[in-house]
């Protein structure tokens, strides 16, 4: 019995440990950041989905219709391709104009842009993804293991307004951040009917804004320590020696944190002599943000940050609010493993 719960505690912290890493590669904006190394790799995911309504028969119908487009590259910074140092210049920009001391050093960006074409309907749907590497987010550190690290929050709601218009082999200059660029690359003529119309707002809107993320930290959901204590006390592998985790989660749509819903904008276009019905849709915000190390989040003069100790303070409440859905998932799933277990027992 006593190997099986050992073996059984160990199954629920990789199962945790997996569940944190899988959805910090999925959310739309995260990070993992460990104080003692100044350095991580951020993820940020822009998409938009954008309908075309027009009657059937009509001339930008007979141009859709049956349409099946795809545009998808990525580039690299460590490769030395062409364009990264104009998404790095960009996102530093947008971490200065954050009020944040972060900056890039390094990025991986990838674009994937779809358009489906009918009869009465097309669909457009575009995800641009940047990975930066992020330096320079601890703004003070702690002395002797008696003080906190000080660590900046403010990277996490950066805005790019900017075009970012890469020179690609395939597709020659393509802005990843912008939606029209999609119709622009094989119908050039509704892309300046779209631009030249109420629709631009809609074609033109950044796709890597992340402003909803500036939400106070203390809205944020705050998960203190979920798998540390299944370690015996032992630092986790790859926190440099930190013996447990601080999970901020953003867009459970809680009490605390208010519904979070689809941002939606309409607008109406005349191409080729018919109405045009145009609406786009973006996804509510996810993020997350994981700690290694105790983070109690502070703020002043508007400016947000957190500082990180070893250990929670006594008597500190540990978590905020109910459990993200990933932790639910994951002791539904242990209930069900006990449940198969129990069963196995009554049938031997």
């Amino acid at each position: 019995m006593k190997h099986f719960t050992a073996v059984f505690s160990a199954a629920i912290a990789a199962l945790l440990i997996s569940g944190f890493v899988s959805q910090a590669f999925a959310a739309d904006m995260a990070a993992f950041l460990v104080p003692d190394r100044d350095k991580t790799d951020g993820t940020f995911i822009g998409v938009t989905t954008i309908t075309l309504q027009y009657p059937s028969g009509s001339a930008i119908s007979q141009e859709l219709d049956g349409a099946n487009e795809r545009v998808q590259f990525s580039i690299n910074s460590t490769s030395n391709q062409e364009g990264t140092n104009l998404i790095l210049g960009a996102i530093n920009k947008a971490l200065s104009e954050a009020q944040s001391p972060v900056q890039a050093s390094a990025v991986r960006a990838e674009y994937t842009g779809v358009l489906r074409g009918g009869a009465t309907s097309t669909i457009m749907s575009v995800k641009t993804e940047i990975h930066p590497t992020l330096d320079k987010f601890v703004l003070q550190r702690g002395e002797g293991g008696q003080s906190g690290h000080i660590i900046d929050l403010e990277w996490r709601a950066m805005v790019i307004n900017d075009p970012l218009v890469i020179s690609t082999q395939q597709f020659g200059d393509f802005d990843i951040n912008r939606p029209i660029a999609l119709v622009q690359e094989n119908h050039p003529s509704i892309a300046q009917a779209l631009e030249g119309s109420q629709a631009r707002e809609i074609m033109e809107d950044p796709i890597l804004d992340f402003e909803d993320f500036d939400t106070s930290m203390s809205i944020w959901h705050k998960l203190f320590d979920p798998v540390g204590s299944y370690g015996g006390g032992v630092g986790l592998q790859g926190t440099e020696g930190a013996k447990a985790l601080t999970v901020y989660s953003f867009g459970e749509s809680s009490i605390r944190e208010g519904a979070h819903v689809a941002e939606e904008k309409d607008a109406a276009v005349t191409i080729s002599g018919v109405e045009v019905k145009v609406h786009s849709q973006t996804p509510p915000p996810s993020g997350q943000i994981t700690i290694a190390g105790y983070a109690d989040e502070q703020e002043n003069e508007g400016a947000e940050f957190a500082v990180v100790s070893a250990d929670a303070p006594e008597g500190v409440q540990t978590s905020t609010g109910d459990f993200p859905i990933t932790v639910l998932l994951v002791f539904g799933g242990m209930m069900g493993a006990i449940a198969i277990v129990i069963l196995f027992k009554a049938r031997k």
